[in-house]
């Protein structure tokens, strides 16, 4: 039985997984902030998809000057 602390874990465990969770959320605050209407699924993934990596790349950025100043 899967209950959701293994879940969790699992998904820790999986950076990939976190990544696909974080533009699934997105993907569905946009459909929210949209409306709600059925259609364009695919563009709200992929306008979540560009905003989640964007985020992260800035984040590594800024991870990595932040070593390199040190």
């Amino acid at each position: 039985m899967n209950t959701n602390t293994d879940a969790s874990q699992n998904i820790r465990n999986h950076p990939d997984a976190v990544l696909r969770q974080m533009i699934e959320e997105r993907a569905y605050h946009i459909w929210l902030e949209s409306g709600g209407g059925h259609g364009d699924h695919e563009h709200h993934w992929f306008l979540a998809e560009r905003e989640v990596l964007e985020t992260a790349n800035l984040d590594r950025e800024q991870r990595s000057g932040k070593r390199r100043k040190r």
